[in-house]
């Protein structure tokens, strides 16, 4: 991995150094993403690496551990090799005392001052002859590699970048549009010397100077300057979503996402997690930075569900990898794509990443790419289409609430020969809201272990059939209602709807029972909240039913939620 900071000896720093400097959390995290604590040992200076105990150093978890104690006491800083985006907020200075003490003595030091003698200088009037001395130029290095993009479209937050290399510096560019063909743009990285090298996909975060960096390539080839192909070895496409609004994915009857989740799967792997804002744009999401977090979390006595928020910039079409060193990414180690409305937990995610027909179910498989290199250009296939061709149908109050008939970002990328790829819109279920009595609101973290609705959950299960799905109620009171959002329901069934809390402190509460799809959506119900039970004197054996009755509802509780 190419680290893209330096760790220096506090009282090191310089004022030119100020506007560099990234906080500790920024580093542990930049960090992180490397899966192998001795290549990050490597790259420490000799002084810090030997002060490390031995221990610290076996794994990633520890090390990073002990490099933010450091870094937290001051002892070290953190020097971003570009400059920060965005200045460092009053917030994460009081989060670091230490660094920001530091900070003021450097600022506060002023450069020496040096007063000119009040004589003339003495200046030399002889004339010499001139003395010239020959100096060989090294020969600029003539090699290069291309990356190729399908179409031609407006400009996008996204980079390449080639890893520095044992003879040269790291290098990034941007795709441009190719003058000489059409259909394409290209990407060149100029002057390189015969070396392989890695290259990487980069995506601007919010927050911080460090991009997201995603390995598209190990050892990759240069060729020489003057190598021309009618395609290259590496292809990359530009994706853009749109999501279908019934069952029977009919292309004309889809429409645009403005809420949700977006996940892209390589190799059966979770490569990329997007948001998708309310215009349209799709965020990245950390995924190996979340993913660490959540193997730390899962191992501890009371994991907490962590949520995973979007960084990356906005995108209005992200790139997907096609061809990789002349292999085309298809099958195994082909490209999967579906749309979420809820976050995903990691649990779910790990469990499609360990079975391979369990994602080829729920996703839209991107192999149809391959079009691009018999006709240069994209039609409407099974999964996928063209831009030109791709329709917009109307929402309607009945459609979820993360559809949208906005096209003015869709229509933009018209005759840009990028590709749409369609997935299931998931555009059925409904909305389960408690009325709360309280101002509207969004409960904060610290404030959850004590909220009186922390935990309670919504289950609605059918009663012909297996099926089951469990919704938490959301921590935001908006009107005066908690919701819960619960779809992917079944059409046939007749269903029962449950409250109950994951904490195991009520029972279950029934709202309705058997009621069908269409019967459950085609009006709002309202349905009073049962009354509040009220306290009895009770003889022995009503108090021994009791205790059978509660034992009884404990295994139901490990059996529906597992504790």
């Amino acid at each position: 991995m190419h680290f893209t900071c330096k760790l220096i000896p506090s009282l090191s720093l310089s004022h030119q150094e100020l506007e560099y400097i990234l906080t500790p959390d920024e580093v542990v995290r930049l960090l992180s993403r490397e899966k192998n604590s001795q290549n990050i040992v490597k790259s420490l200076p000799s002084p810090l690496r030997e002060s490390l105990a031995l221990s610290s150093t076996k794994n990633v978890h520890s090390l990073l551990t002990a490099l933010n104690q450091k870094l937290v006491r001051g002892e070290w800083i953190a020097i971003s090799t570009a400059k920060r985006t965005k200045a460092l907020s009053d917030t994460q200075l009081v989060q670091y005392p230490q660094l920001n003490k530091h900070m003021v003595r450097v600022s506060e030091t002023q450069s020496t001052k040096y007063v000119k003698a009040n004589f003339q200088a003495v200046t030399d009037d002889v004339v010499l002859s001139r003395s010239l001395q020959y100096t060989p130029v090294e020969p600029r290095p003539e090699n290069k590699i291309v990356v190729e993009f399908a179409g031609q479209w407006p400009n996008n937050a996204a980079s390449l970048l080639l890893a520095k290399s044992d003879e040269q510096k790291e290098k990034i560019t941007k795709p441009r549009a190719d003058i000489h063909v059409a259909h394409r743009s290209i990407a060149i990285f100029k002057d390189l010397e015969p070396e392989p090298r890695n290259l990487y996909l980069t995506i601007p975060m919010n927050g911080t100077p460090q991009p997201l960096k995603l390995l598209l390539a190990e050892n990759i080839e240069p060729v020489e300057k003057k190598t021309e192909m009618d395609e290259w070895d590496n292809v990359l496409v530009p994706v853009r979503p749109l999501a279908y609004l019934t069952g029977d994915k009919n292309k004309s009857n889809a429409a645009e996402l403005q809420g949700g989740y977006v996940y892209l799967f390589w190799k059966n792997t979770l490569w990329r997690e997007f948001y998708i804002d309310k215009n349209g744009y799709y965020q990245d999401i950390d995924v190996e930075y979340h993913r660490r977090l959540f193997d730390e979390e899962k191992n501890k006595p009371k994991p907490k569900i962590l949520k995973r928020e979007p960084d990356g910039l906005p995108l209005a079409q992200f790139w997907v990898p096609y061809k990789i060193a002349g292999d085309v990414q298809q099958g195994e180690s082909g490209l999967k794509l579906f749309f979420s409305p809820k976050q995903k937990p990691f649990s779910q995610i790990e469990a499609l990443e360990s079975d391979p027909a369990k994602l080829n179910k729920v996703s839209s498989s991107l192999d149809e790419l391959s079009h691009y290199s018999d006709a240069q250009s994209f039609s409407a296939l099974e999964f996928t289409s063209d831009v030109d061709s791709a329709v917009v149908h109307d929402i309607t109050k009945d459609d979820m609430p993360w559809f949208s008939d906005k096209q003015a970002v869709l229509r933009s990328l018209d005759k840009s020969n990028i590709v749409i790829a369609y997935l299931d819109g998931h555009n059925n279920g409904f909305q389960v809201r408690l009325e709360v009595n309280d101002i509207d609101r969004q409960i904060p973290e610290s404030e959850l272990d004590a909220w009186e609705y922390n935990g309670l959950i919504a289950i609605l299960e059918d009663e012909e059939s297996d099926w089951r799905v469990n919704e938490a109620f959301e921590p935001v009171i908006h009107n005066g209602y908690i919701s819960a959002l619960i779809t992917d329901i079944p059409p046939k069934g007749k269903f029962t709807l449950y409250f109950a809390n994951r904490h195991g402190e009520d029972s279950l509460v029934t709202l309705f029972k058997g009621l069908t799809y269409q019967e459950m959506v085609a009006n709002d119900l309202e349905l009073d909240a049962p009354e509040p039970a009220q306290p009895v004197e009770l003889d022995e054996q009503q108090l021994g039913l009791i205790k059978a009755s509660n034992d009884q509802r404990t295994a139901m509780q490990k059996l529906i939620f597992g504790q």
